[in-house]
């Protein structure tokens, strides 16, 4: 759950599922240990290389093109910034999300409108799905460049999502 605002307002939910190698590895670096910094850092280290992925993005309310761009560029920025993604990837991102998401202007989001994402080895394939069901976007991307800057926005230290999703596998057991 992504909350903003010093009101703590419920933006969107973000889930994201392993195939069963990343998956395996994952459970074999947790196994029964606590949660620490150090485990976190590895266990994002293992997500963001991940070659068989699923994430879905629910969205709790109404936003604007610019707020989803605003949004998602800090969090490919983290993943710059620790250099999980090239400075020229992070450009690509940023001026290819705006074009690809350009029916959104008038749009908006709204609520229960939904992003999936699905990667399968260096393939990266992007639904927008409206909350009525229907497909408003259906993009294939090619290149490693792709499944890192999505993996890598989610799983940056600092990142809006990186420490909630971490910890999720955590309680999950």
């Amino acid at each position: 759950l992504l909350e903003k605002t010093i009101f703590k307002v419920d933006v969107l939910t973000l889930e994201v599922r392993f195939g069963t190698e990343t998956s395996g590895r994952l459970e074999e670096l947790i196994g029964d240990r606590s949660h620490s910094s150090d485990l976190a850092d590895s266990v994002a280290a293992v997500a963001v290389q991940a070659r068989d992925a699923w994430a879905r993005i629910e969205f709790k309310r109404g936003v604007s093109l610019d707020q989803f761009v605003d949004g998602s560029l800090d969090n490919v920025k983290r993943a710059r910034e620790q250099g999980i993604i090239r400075p020229e990837d992070y450009e690509l991102v940023s001026e290819g999300l705006p074009r690809w998401f350009a029916f959104l202007e008038e749009r908006r989001i709204h609520k229960g409108d939904q992003i999936v994402y699905r990667i399968r080895g260096d393939t990266l394939r992007t639904q927008f799905r409206a909350a009525s069901g229907e497909i408003l976007l259906d993009q294939t991307d090619i290149g490693p460049e792709r499944r890192l800057l999505v993996l890598g926005g989610y799983f940056a230290r600092k990142s809006d999502f990186a420490k909630r999703l971490v910890k999720s596998l955590f309680r999950s057991g």
